[in-house]
């Protein structure tokens, strides 16, 4: 009863399951770059060290934030197909049942 449209809600859940790994692997990467730690000197003893260094921090957290919206992004993308697949899945079942179907 979908008015002329279908959704493939396995098609959605696998999609989901395929992708929830990356949102893993994201948050990993994320992890292991905020755990970076320079010592000191890293960039050297000249006077712009410090602002490479500084340089580097504002970089590394950049990074990290956008490492954590992307994953928090992706794992949205994968709750939103579960949740449409389920929707759908239970549209069509209280369609069905309405029309005296199973």
């Amino acid at each position: 009863m979908s008015q002329g449209f279908g959704v493939a809600s396995d098609a959605l859940r696998t999609y989901a399951r395929n992708t929830e790994p990356d949102v893993d692997r994201i948050q990993r990467i994320r992890n292991r770059i905020q755990q970076l730690e320079l010592s000191e000197g890293t960039f050297g003893m000249l006077p712009q060290s410090d602002e490479l260094s500084a340089d580097y921090d504002t970089k590394q957290q950049g990074a990290v934030k956008d490492l954590g919206d992307a994953a928090d992004a992706l794992q949205g993308i994968v709750d939103a197909a579960r949740v449409t697949a389920d929707r759908y899945d239970g549209n069509e079942d209280d369609t069905a049942a309405g029309f005296g179907g199973p």
